[in-house]
């Protein structure tokens, strides 16, 4: 069995979805995305700019020679649909959270990969389009990874590995329906202004947790619901009708749905917030509480109130 048959073994065992294999030369079409749209949209240049990077793997890791990528599903849990309505699903089952099940299996994906003798580093590309060209997702209009089986409700995990391996064939753009123009009518902040041209800096997920506060009153009216993330744009893709089966418990979201509704994080103490909800998003400012409060309660006056009396995060 070959290198490339033992990974793929190894991914499956795992319990991956699909595992794919590519070289490390430049992402080319990835550096001239990102231009491209830095160049559509200048107040948002530098978080396209900030990830151009990673479009030459081999700058900062001379050494490797392969890319490692995998499909994790995670549109296969039952999450509680109140939830599902203000939290993005993404973050409602990430796997960095401790009761997650799959919360180790990137590290223990990274161990299979050294223990074949190999040198790893876990990230460091552009893992949507590594996984494009190791042939495993394909990429619709709204700009998310499509896999076979399972639609958009995926992530992506990438390892450099220094063996040279038979790299997969490219799959080629991803089967939207044609003159389909489902999430660019769905995005509240018209976001996505055309196919594949995305301003993030009015995208409904950064708008909730990384933009600068307070939020310019005209995208804070057409937030709605979104307390953390938002899927208006996978929610009404024709490519993921069907693809959510809730097949596996989430016991890690046990005892905290309550506490997770816009109702209670609209006036939640810092010592619940702390001891329940930070645990969830480890990956945010602990001292995130007041931009928490702030969202909740836009998400109950869901653009009710007048721009005046909204309530915004104080920094």
């Amino acid at each position: 069995m070959t290198h490339k048959d033992q990974i793929k073994r190894f991914a499956a065992e795992l319990g991956y979805h699909a595992c794919g294999i590519t070289g490390v030369y430049p992402f080319e079409n990835y550096r001239s995305a990102l231009q491209a749209n830095a160049e559509r949209f200048p107040e948002a240049g530098e978080l396209y700019r900030r990830m151009e990077r990673r479009a030459t793997p081999l700058a900062l890791n001379p050494w490797a020679k392969s890319i490692v990528v995998c499909v994790r599903r995670y549109g296969k849990y039952a999450i509680p649909e109140p939830l599902a309505r203000h939290i993005g699903r993404n973050y409602l089952c990430d796997r960095r959270i401790k009761g997650c099940p799959d919360n180790t299996v990137p590290s223990r994906m990274k161990a299979q990969l050294a223990a074949l003798g190999m040198r790893v580093r876990t990230g460091g590309v552009p893992s949507r389009e590594a996984a494009v060209r190791a042939g495993i997702v394909r990429i619709g209009r709204n700009g998310f990874a499509y896999a076979a089986g399972c639609g958009s409700w995926i992530n992506i995990e990438a390892w450099m590995v220094d063996a040279e391996l038979e790299p997969d064939t490219p799959a080629p753009p991803a089967p939207c329906p044609e003159g389909c123009r489902a999430c660019l009518d769905a995005c509240p902040t018209q976001a996505i202004v055309d196919p594949y041209f995305i301003n993030m800096k009015r995208c409904v997920a950064y708008l909730t947790y990384e933009s600068p506060t307070p939020v310019p009153g005209e995208l804070w009216d057409k937030m709605g619901p979104w307390i953390y993330g938002c899927d208006d744009c996978q929610n009404c893709c024709p490519m993921n009708a069907g693809q959510w089966e809730r097949l596996e418990p989430t016991p890690w979201l046990d005892g905290v749905g309550d506490k997770l509704t816009p109702e209670a994080l609209a006036s939640m103490d810092q010592e619940t917030y702390t001891n329940m909800i930070y645990p969830l998003f480890g990956y945010i400012p602990p001292n995130g509480l007041s931009r928490w409060h702030a969202n909740a309660k836009r998400a109950l006056d869901c653009g009710q109130l007048s721009d005046g009396d909204i309530v915004r995060p104080a920094g």
